[in-house]
């Protein structure tokens, strides 16, 4: 089975809060990393929209070679480490399918589409999101 990570840096110092979290996800993969009834244990009683939804949030995720692309690219061109955390797979209920892109509830916050930068040569297209709702997001939240 494929392993997934939620991929993220944290910054210090930025737009007036002392930390920020910078999630980065696939943006737009075009295959699926794998079937969703390998992700998702419930997959099967999901409703087809539901079925899309959770395929759409885990697609964002980072394989584990990603998250090692990432962060020698995310090093090498801004000195910043990425982090990651394993999501426990498969999901029991993919309606709670993790989306750390601030798309599926539009959040304040700035996007780092590091993909369209020129020097930018990672096998997926990847975009950073920070969520600068307040209150600002924390550890707990990783």
């Amino acid at each position: 089975m494929v392993q997934l990570y939620r991929a993220y840096t944290v910054r210090e110092n930025y737009k007036n809060r002392d930390t920020v979290i910078v999630d980065w996800f696939a943006d737009g993969r075009k295959e699926p990393v794998a079937p969703i009834e390998e992700l998702v244990a419930n997959a099967a009683g999901l409703t087809a929209g539901e079925r899309a939804q959770a395929a759409e949030r885990l697609n964002r995720l980072l394989t584990g070679a990603e998250v090692d692309s990432l962060a020698i690219y995310i090093r090498s061109t801004t000195g910043f480490e990425v982090k990651s955390r394993k999501i426990d797979l498969p999901l029991a209920d993919g309606r709670r399918a993790p989306d750390f892109s601030g798309r599926s509830s539009p959040a304040p916050g700035d996007y780092f589409p590091i993909h369209q930068a020129e020097e930018y040569n990672l096998p997926v297209a990847i975009t950073g999101f920070a969520d600068l709702s307040e209150p600002p997001n924390t550890f707990s939240a990783v």
